[in-house]
């Protein structure tokens, strides 16, 4: 089984993404190879939320995105 991960950045605003290998995926960030981190300018890793499978990382992805609070996101749990 796959181990997922929803994470949050920060910079000058917030950025909410799952993927299965954080490691990777915080390279490609720093490495500006993704769309929306090459417009916000991401650098901190703020949280991290351990998923057990694809789906539940995406429903808590969209969850996080769409409560409009996401600074609560990083303090709660």
């Amino acid at each position: 089984m796959e181990q997922r991960c929803v994470y949050i950045l920060k910079w000058k605003r917030y950025y909410v993404g799952a993927t299965w290998c954080l490691e990777r995926r915080l390279e490609e960030h720093k490495r500006w190879h993704t769309a929306t981190t090459k417009r916000i300018g991401t650098r901190t890793l703020e949280k991290t939320f351990e998923c057990a499978n694809k789906t539940e990382a995406l429903l808590l992805e969209k969850k996080i995105k769409q409560s409009g609070h996401i600074e609560r996101w990083i303090v709660a749990q």
